[in-house]
């Protein structure tokens, strides 16, 4: 009962708090009080959260009951026409780039080096004089004016639009000449058009400067439309509906125009009880096929209180049948789920509607925008509308495991509308229920790999190395490498039966390293497997259950495979190899230490630079054997282990323990004895984190219960 109405607290139906509760969620996390009833509120909303943490919820839970109730609203099938009743920005005639408030009258363009603009949804026409306000409320560069519907949304440089910039220039036709004077912020640009005497002036805080531009005589008979032109400016327009700060004598604000002068561009749109029930409401997008999994999991287990109407998703990711999923499509979906790839493929060619598209959501977009995605999603970006055909503006939700990732400010600037900030992590850091340690790797000290190299019995190498190029007894950089990368398989065995791990994830820097991480680890008698986009998606789910299920001891990944992976109560990870970027240590030694367990990473960390491959050729590294420097056009890079440590602790603001190569962990005497895995405990006491917080709890119900008392005797009087 205290779960349903702790959700329904928050604004979601009753249907969906029996789905809750019958998926034993408890209570709201903290990012789902905050998310949910930002994203019900309808705006966009970007949220900072790591795996675990309950994000997938915070944003499936609203995107089902909105999908839920739109298409129970759904009725007629008849086309209506949403007649306008003021002059506004139009969000139909505006560049992606630029946001505009919810008014019609704000306007704002976060996007760095590049011009976006906008038309009003209304137009003056016949003869007359008339005048709009814009403020500066934001600095930066902007131009104002007037434009026809011929002309492009970047004013004043076509024939068909005239404008005034900030730096003082009046520009038409791409030329630019010097006119009245500067302005920034805090000013206030009046825009003058006179159609008796076909002319356009403009006007800074009160003074009108002269006459600008002539119109020609066949000009003067268009229909006008106030246009605005912005670079990471802020701009508020004042088309008449309040009172003008600098009107001229003789002319009338555009919203105060006759309607015999005064045209909207009120095209026909359909209602949501027009809306096909076949198009898809919202679509999620997701790095890997194990994510996609799961959120569409949440959403169907979501849908089975949804039941009338029903809510439909479909999976899009490697590995499903095209046909099964343009046929599903066609029958009708609510929800896609999917990978961008994917996605964008079947959105560009047709067979997933986007006209009704009211979320787009994406998870883990730290993730995706850094990489080969990115392009994918600026592609599909383009095709979703900023409007959806029963006239709701499209709601986009952005999930990352850090808001301080300047590619997600950018990409945030671009695409959202004014976005909601939801960063309950902060900055980054690592969780005391964490222990994280390093293991250096000296392949000039530590000869043992020597005694193995030819050994069955060895972890492999990546074949970056030519065997002639490996001479054991020197110290060439081949070598030593080489000797790295065999000692460090010796080093993760070792871990394993010195700490007797019976579970763990180990982290690989390549799906090639992956496979022979795993054949070795079987050779030694361990039950391991990888998990990476080389495998079929069923190896990949059933891989992936097993390690849930605690029936696969070791799983073995690279981080794109791993990333948002919700395992509970990982005792141990091992980092084979630190990653290339200092964010991605955090995420990965985040896989340890949830719910309040107790958790412990290793990195194993070279002294010595080593080989290794990095493709830059056409086939992605299939059958590659250019072994030279990318300096030389090759597809090697030499791989500095101390150097990204160093980044690391610089990151976090410490330096991380080292271990020796027998890892005998030491603990304080504060832990005791560390059961990793385990609940965190006052392990000297042997008292719980509850325990210990009883008697504070029972202080602050006291305190609770005397202030209310206080309360209703004042209320009294």
């Amino acid at each position: 009962y205290f779960s349903m109405a702790a959700f329904e607290e928050l604004g979601l139906l009753p249907e969906l708090g029996e789905a809750v509760v019958e998926m034993n969620w408890e209570l709201p996390t903290a990012i789902q009080c905050d998310a949910i009833p930002a994203i019900l509120g309808g705006g966009d909303v970007l949220i900072a959260a790591e795996t675990g943490s309950g994000k997938t919820g915070a944003f499936s839970l609203p995107v089902a009951q909105i999908a839920y109730e739109t298409r129970k609203d759904g009725g007629g099938k008849k086309s209506v026409h949403k007649k306008d009743d003021k002059v506004a920005l139009n969000t139909r005639d505006r560049d992606i780039g630029l946001a505009i408030d919810e008014s019609g009258l704000r306007c704002e363009s976060r996007v760095p080096k590049a011009w976006n603009g906008a038309r009003t949804n209304a137009s003056v026409k016949r003869r007359g004089k008339f005048y709009y306000e814009v403020s500066i409320v934001k600095d930066g560069l902007c131009r104002v004016g007037w434009s026809t519907e011929r002309a492009s949304l970047n004013l004043g440089t076509d024939d068909e639009s005239w404008g005034f910039g900030g730096t003082g220039k009046k520009s038409h036709a791409r030329r630019f000449d010097d006119y009245g004077e500067s302005f920034t912020m805090g000013d206030t640009l009046g825009c003058l058009l006179d159609t008796e005497q076909r002319t356009i002036a403009w006007s800074k805080n009160g003074h009108i400067f002269p006459s600008a531009f002539s119109l020609s005589s066949s000009s003067s008979s268009d229909a006008f439309f106030p246009s605005v032109l912005l670079q990471t400016s802020a701009l508020l327009c004042n088309f008449g509906s309040t009172p003008f700060k600098h009107l001229p004598n003789g002319y009338t604000g555009v919203s105060s125009v006759p309607p015999s002068s005064l045209s909207f561009r009120s095209a026909p749109i359909q209602t949501s009880s027009a809306r096909s029930h076949k198009n898809p409401l919202a679509l999620i997008l997701e790095p890997t096929y194990e994510l996609v999994e799961q959120t569409l999991n949440n959403i169907e287990l979501f849908g089975k209180k949804l039941t009338d109407p029903p809510i439909r998703a479909v999976r899009v990711a490697g590995g499903g049948d095209t046909k099964q999923i343009i046929d599903r499509v066609e029958q009708g979906v609510e929800v896609v789920v999917g990978t961008p790839a994917r996605v964008c493929d079947l959105v560009e060619s047709g067979a997933i509607p986007v006209e009704s598209v009211r979320f787009i959501v994406l998870d883990e977009a730290d993730q995706m925008i850094s990489q080969q995605s990115a392009r994918m999603i600026e592609r599909l970006m383009d095709k979703l509308p900023r409007v959806t055909l029963d006239g709701k503006r499209m709601q986009m939700i952005v999930c990352s495991a850090t808001l301080h990732n300047q590619q997600v400010k950018q990409f945030a600037d671009r695409y959202m509308h004014f976005p909601a900030w939801i960063d309950l992590k902060g900055m980054e850091s690592i969780s005391e229920t964490v222990h994280h340690v390093v293991c250096p790797v000296d392949a000039s000290n530590d000869k043992q790999w020597i005694r193995v190299m030819h050994s069955d019995n060895r972890l492999e190498d990546d074949g970056v190395h030519l065997r002639k190029d490996v001479r054991p007894g020197t110290a060439t950089e081949d070598t030593l490498s080489f000797g790295t990368k065999v000692l460090k398989g010796i080093y993760v065995v070792r871990a394993i039966e010195s700490l007797e791990m019976k579970s763990a994830i180990i982290f690989c820097r390549t799906k090639q390293q992956c496979d022979q991480m795993e054949e070795y680890l079987k050779l030694n008698g361990y039950d391991a497997c990888s998990l990476h986009g080389d495998r079929s998606p069923d190896e990949r789910r059933d891989t992936l259950n097993r390690f849930k299920k605690g029936t696969l001891s070791f799983l073995i990944c690279t981080d794109v495979a791993a990333r948002g992976l919700d395992v509970a109560a990982i005792p141990f990870v091992i980092n084979v190899t630190l990653p290339d970027e200092k964010c991605q240590y955090i995420h990965r030694v985040g896989r340890v230490g949830r719910a309040d367990r107790m958790g412990l990473s290793i990195s194993l960390v070279a002294q010595f630079k080593e080989k290794v491959w990095y493709h830059t050729c056409r086939n992605r590294g299939v059958n590659c054997t250019n072994r030279s420097d990318v300096s030389d056009k090759g597809c090697t890079i030499w791989y500095n282990e101390k150097q990204l440590l160093g980044d690391v602790e610089e990151h976090l603001g410490m330096t991380i323990s080292s271990v020796d190569a027998d890892f005998r962990i030491s603990t304080d005497e504060i832990d005791g004895k560390v059961v990793y895995g385990a609940k965190k405990s006052n392990y000297a006491t042997g008292t719980s984190y509850a325990d210990r917080l009883k008697a504070s709890v029972a202080q602050l119900v006291d305190l609770e219960r005397n202030l209310q008392t206080s309360y209703l005797t004042i209320t009294q009087y």
